[in-house]
């Protein structure tokens, strides 16, 4: 009787926390399996909401039969798909919505495929595909049916230990191919439509470190003939933008022209840039000039970049067996139809995954394509839609201060660059301003520095007037007169050293000019103009800052005191260390204007800070030799001898305390382990 008493009271209780259950419904979760990140030039990676999501996969199990190996695929104007089914021996041709349509290619006869790797449809319709297997190009008719087969060229250029291994091709507008060969480091085959070769496109350099060019420089010919031939990454893929330009993709980590953007005449519109990408495989190029990289990188591995090359965001990941959607395991080829959609093939898992764009996608992209467009006044709407659903990309705020900055209102344009860190659109923008308060206030401006200047030197007049009147103790005269000698030395050298042998200046002197440098420097960092530090100062490593000047003064004085001491020089460590430190006076003396000046011009104008720069270190490098000379009274030569071994001295104190510091570090990393390891144990 209480069992089932007990029964009845866990039923209801459980159909009351259903209820419950029903009146407060969980949302189910729809968590991606892999991050977007937002690369900002100035801040690194961004996490952001997705650009792309995965919508489906398609396995090929249906009227054609599962993918085997698939390696390649190409999505015609219409959004056919076509698939290089090369474990199967086929092309397959899907339609808009990934329905098998057809397969091409795997009837015996003419046309019969051999482990294809490649495919591209021309604009006309015709079907190629890159027979590897069989060392061949085969064309097909739009309906599938065989056309022609393309052999290796007969040509003297191709030797017979060259081997037509083709493995991806595009065809242009002529009918001339272009196709990546196995192996090779000549770059692209062209072929024209007759079959006929008629040379190599877009080759890769080999790129040489500076041991290759100092042994070229070094060895004669004999002798190189016996190195390791130097070779270029070959290329590894290839695709075809509407407007005519060939995408080239090498193999090779992180290496310079990864992607090139080649016209007609081999140009490479990105220069040769890196890419820093680690292992890009293929490149898809949609309608708008923005190209989307496929790399194995387990990280991410599609990357989006901009019609420059300049990549803006990363998605997706890399996992070894992978089966769940949007994730690959080794990812082989890339396309984009004219939804936007990207198909992805997986050639280990022998699926092709589709990624959808989303509203926020859609958004940016539009106003980034009309950005580059130069369409400023329509991409307005989207750049404030998309800083309303993330404030985080700098390319929103700087597409809407070039809109403000084509309004005239330059203020708010300032603003905006100020916000998405551009320098060049901030400076565009604070010249109108400049001008426009220079047109209304030029009159008043020059009677401000007149009156200004005027009080400059009256006032600096009574000072002295007011000094030499009253009577000083004897510290300070002595600090004073210390301080008008650190002056004097700046502009006499020669006299000025001479000045600091034999005799010790104040430690309270020497302390106020190295801190006082070290205050002009966090000075100039948070008081120069914008153009000068583009950037949040918040992101600056004001200690590493600090560190690339405090530490090659400190090792100087040690080094040359310690050369010095071994060469026979005279002077003593007390006057290495002042006249050293009297050496960096011009530091402060040309930091504070040219950090207050940074304040009021543009980038055209920025030669001046420039050379404001380049003076004062050519001034305290000229004081350092100086005082090497004539603080251990060297002549001209030995001084130059002196300099060049101080130097090479401070390298090796550099090099010693690295190590050092390393030893220290395994050394404390050591204790740690085996205490943590005792802990544990007891």
């Amino acid at each position: 009787m209480f069992s089932r008493s007990l029964n009845g009271i866990v039923i209801k209780t459980v159909a009351i926390l259903c209820l419950l259950g029903l009146l407060f419904p969980q949302f189910a979760s729809a968590q991606l399996p892999y991050y977007t990140w937002y690369r900002d030039l100035n801040s690194g990676m961004i996490a952001t909401q997705p650009i792309y999501v995965p919508d489906r996969v398609i396995d090929g199990n249906g009227a054609g039969g599962a993918l085997s190996s698939p390696s390649d695929v190409f999505i015609a104007d219409d959004n056919h798909v076509y698939i290089a089914d090369t474990g199967n021996n086929r092309i397959v041709e899907l339609d808009a919505n990934g329905e098998f349509v057809r397969g091409i290619g795997q009837e015996d006869g003419q046309g019969k495929l051999n482990q294809p790797e490649g495919v591209f449809v021309s604009e006309d319709g015709m079907i190629y595909a890159a027979n590897t297997g069989g060392q061949t190009i085969v064309r097909y008719s739009s309906d599938g049916r065989f056309d022609r087969e393309f052999k290796k060229p007969d040509s003297k250029a191709l030797t017979a230990d060259y081997h037509f291994l083709p493995t991806k091709l595009v065809v242009d507008r002529r009918g001339v191919m272009y196709i990546v060969v196995k192996d090779t480091f000549l770059g692209l085959l062209r072929m024209n439509p007759e079959g006929e070769f008629t040379g190599f496109f877009g080759a890769n350099k080999a790129k040489l470190s500076w041991m290759d060019r100092l042994k070229r420089s070094l060895l004669n010919e004999v002798q190189m003939a016996q190195e390791i031939s130097k070779q270029p990454n070959p290329i590894q893929n290839v695709s075809l933008a509407d407007d005519g330009f060939l995408l080239t993709t090498s193999s090779g980590v992180a290496s310079d022209g990864q992607i090139k953007k080649l016209n007609a005449g081999g140009f490479d519109a990105f220069r040769n840039k890196a890419f820093w990408e680690p292992h890009l495989v293929d490149t898809a190029i949609d309608s708008n000039g923005f190209m989307y990289g496929l790399n194995r990188d387990d990280f991410v591995n599609i990357s989006v970049y901009d019609p420059t090359g300049e990549v803006m965001f990363y998605f997706g990941s890399t996992e070894k067996s992978a089966r769940q959607l949007g994730i690959t395991d080794y990812g082989i080829s890339i396309d984009i139809n004219s939804n936007n959609e990207l198909w992805v093939v997986d050639n280990a898992s022998n699926l092709i995954h589709i990624f959808k764009r989303t509203n926020f996608g859609d958004t940016y992209m539009t106003a980034a394509h009309l950005y580059f467009e130069g369409d400023y006044d329509r991409s307005r709407s989207y750049w404030e839609e998309v800083i309303r659903q993330n404030g985080m990309l700098n390319i929103a705020y700087n597409g809407l201060g070039k809109i403000a900055l084509h309004d005239r209102d330059y203020r708010t344009a300032l603003d905006y660059f100020k916000q998405s860190n551009d320098a060049e659109g901030y400076s565009n923008a604070f010249w109108y301003i400049r001008y426009e308060w220079l047109k209304h206030n030029f009159l008043l401006m020059v009677v401000v520095l007149v009156v200004g200047i005027w009080g400059l030197i009256f006032g600096a007049r009574r000072t002295a007037a007011f000094v030499r009147k009253r009577t000083w103790p004897d510290k300070v005269r002595q600090y004073a007169g210390e301080l008008r000698d650190a002056l004097y030395l700046i502009v006499h050298p020669y006299n000025g050293f001479y000045r600091l042998k034999d005799r010790n200046v104040s430690y309270a002197v020497l302390i106020f000019i190295i801190v006082s440098a070290i205050g002009v420097h966090l000075w100039s960092v948070f008081a120069s103009g914008f153009i000068a530090y583009p950037f949040e100062l918040g992101d600056y490593n004001i200690r590493l800052s600090l560190a690339f000047k405090v530490v090659p003064w400190v090792t100087w004085v040690i080094a040359n005191y310690l050369v010095s001491a071994v060469k026979g020089g005279e002077g003593r460590f007390r006057e290495v260390l002042q006249a050293s430190t009297f050496a960096i006076v011009p530091y402060i003396v040309v930091m504070i204007p040219a950090t207050i000046l940074t304040n009021f011009v543009v980038q055209e104008e920025w030669i001046i800070i420039d050379l404001a720069h380049r003076i004062m270190w050519i001034w305290i490098i000229v004081l350092f030799f100086v005082m090497t000379q004539v603080i251990h009274n060297f002549d001209f030569t030995e001084a130059i001898k002196n300099a060049v071994i101080t130097l090479l001295t401070i390298g090796v104190i550099w090099v010693f305390v690295m190590i050092i510091g390393g030893l220290a570090y395994n050394f404390y990393d050591f204790v740690k382990q085996i205490y943590r390891e005792v802990i544990f144990r007891a």
